[in-house]
């Protein structure tokens, strides 16, 4: 009964997410037994010379679309009516600043979507009603108000000791000049000119809030409610205060790309990573989790410069050195089962394993990143990939101790101890009986999007092989898994709170991937593969997306 009840939720649910997977402000009620769904949708308006306007759009009665068996591919039309704004957007090989990339993957850019209606291209044979409520959303979410950070969170993360603060940036300081004056001895364009000011006091103040506001959304892997700047490595704050400054302002994340480069030297060859990398058996404990985190958080700020000698040493040499540390560490390894029907929450326990789980499955992201858009060879493997995945974001997320209470309260045990592995192996099974089980389980949307991440590094794999096997087999049950996939996230999307939504920055964007990825099995040889591996540039991957979606230069 229960897995019939699931069946038509995401029989429902994949009618309303069809057109509308980018609307974020919506309740949607299901009657199964209707075979209906309505949706009701309360839009804030925001019109020119910034007065707001709001709209009421009346209750909409949709016909759910008869249960069909579960293998069956979906039609085409269907999958062609996907918009890829962010694909776009962030592919566009267009040089971009810094603080540009930083806000399209925090989901502030005002201009994603301007392919689909203004921009260079047009989108021949587009549904009338996906184009019509694609430009409401664009027209009437106000993403203006993420702009600037809550002014009370300056108070947190144990910002207000502005005397303890001093000596933390002084400490700060002292570590770039060292590594600044023995690694760059003045020469070059590097300089800690002005390096005082740039992380005075107030600046960290601003930089941090501004990283837990808007950076944090894709980089859930530190606990917010834990963090305080005086008790974590300087390595970390470091990396932190400067991603945090990418997206405050231009100027500000103009500043931060000048001191970069020796944080990163800073972080990846001081004596902490070396004692993850280079000792034997290193263990779990906070310092090295710590150092891998700086040099996670870094690494994002690096490969978002322009410099093709930066991008070319993150991914040839920083980003193998997080793999052989993860590995190590025995990462690949870790879940978190600290969630149990019959022992009271250890909630210290729950956040050290929930962390490290994140961890984990963001070096993933990081490797499933490379090989979507840069062609680089997936190093992590599916066989390894026997790391949990995150799950509660709630109770993870949560600030107020009232609402932790509440929080833990809600979380339950899931049932199956599920890894990534073990879902990607339940997605692609010819029987559907396991698939079953997998979708009665409750899946965030980093979850989700690690798992069509994971599809892609699968898919890279195959269409190499392609060239010189006869790998049919294999790419119709990755096309299932795809399918199965596609039915989780309408369930997950349809059914999750707006405010989730909101907090998952570029991860609101997985059916763009799960579209690239349907194309892409469709037509193997899609990806260009003569043009080769291990590029320096988006451009290759943003003229096949362009070209898959059908699009025409504007005349």
């Amino acid at each position: 009964m229960k897995q019939r009840m699931y069946r038509e939720k995401i029989s429902l649910a994949s009618s309303v997410n069809e057109a509308l997977h980018e609307a974020t402000f919506f309740v949607a009620t299901f009657q199964p037994a209707r075979g209906r769904v309505g949706i009701r949708f309360l839009l804030k308006a925001r019109a020119a010379e910034s007065e707001k306007l709001a709209m009421h759009v009346s209750r909409v009665e949709r016909t759910a679309r008869s249960n069909q068996n579960e293998q069956e591919s979906l039609d085409d039309s269907s999958v062609n009516r996907i918009p890829v704004h962010f694909l776009l957007n962030f592919a566009d090989p267009a040089s971009k600043r810094l603080y540009d990339v930083q806000r399209v993957l925090t989901g502030c850019d005002n201009d994603l979507g301007k392919y689909a209606s203004c921009g260079k291209y047009e989108i021949p044979n587009m549904d009338s009603s996906t184009e019509q409520w694609m430009g409401l959303f664009h027209l009437f979410i106000d993403t203006a108000a993420l702009d600037n950070p809550d002014q009370d969170k300056s108070l947190m993360y144990g910002l207000a000791d502005t005397q303890e603060l001093s000596n933390t940036v002084s400490r700060i300081l002292g570590l770039m000049k060292d590594m600044f004056e023995s690694r760059f001895n003045n020469k070059g364009h590097h300089t800690m000119v002005g390096a005082e000011s740039f992380f005075s006091p107030t600046n960290i103040t601003l930089f941090v809030s501004a990283f837990f506001e808007h950076s944090y959304k894709g980089i859930r892997f530190i606990h917010k409610a834990s963090f305080n700047v005086h008790t974590i490595s300087a390595q970390l704050l470091l990396a932190i205060t400067l991603m945090g400054a990418t997206c405050v302002s231009p100027q500000d994340a103009s500043s931060a790309e000048g001191y970069s480069d020796v944080a990163e030297y800073l972080i990846f060859d001081g004596p902490e990573f070396g004692k993850v990398f280079y000792i034997d058996n290193p263990s779990l404990a906070r310092e090295n989790m710590e150092i891998l985190q700086a040099a996670m958080v870094i690494s994002v700020i690096q490969w978002s410069k322009g410099d093709v000698t930066i991008k070319r040493r993150i991914r040839t040499q920083r980003f193998p050195a997080l793999v052989c540390a993860a590995r190590a560490l025995r990462l690949t390894q870790v879940t978190n089962q600290a969630v149990s029907d019959t022992e009271s929450l250890d909630l210290d326990r729950y956040f050290y394993r929930e962390s490290l789980v994140r961890a984990m499955a963001w070096l993933y992201l990081m490797d499933s990143h490379l090989a979507v858009y840069y062609r680089n060879p997936p190093q992590f493997k599916i066989a390894e990939a026997c790391f949990g995945l995150p799950q509660h974001e709630e109770l993870y997320d949560t600030m107020e101790p009232s609402a932790l209470v509440n929080a833990s309260q809600n979380a339950t045990n899931a049932g199956l101890t599920l890894t990534l592995k073990s879902v990607i192996q339940r997605l692609m099974e010819k029987d559907s009986g396991r698939f079953e089980e997998l979708i009665t389980q409750p899946f965030t949307l980093f979850g989700l999007f690690l798992v069509i991440a994971s599809l892609h590094c699968i898919l890279f794999d195959f269409q190499a092989l392609d060239t010189c096997v006869d790998l049919s087999g294999p790419f119709g049950s990755l096309d299932t898994a795809l399918d199965r996939w596609k039915k989780m996230w309408d369930l997950t999307y349809t059914t999750i709170m707006p405010s989730d939504i909101r907090k998952s920055g570029y991860m609101v964007h997985a059916l763009e991937l799960w579209w690239l990825a349907k194309k892409l099995t469709q037509k193997p040889t899609g990806i260009y593969l003569e043009s080769g591996f291990a590029l320096d540039s988006t451009a290759t991957f943003h003229e096949m997306v362009r070209e898959l979606k059908g699009f025409q230069p504007v005349q």
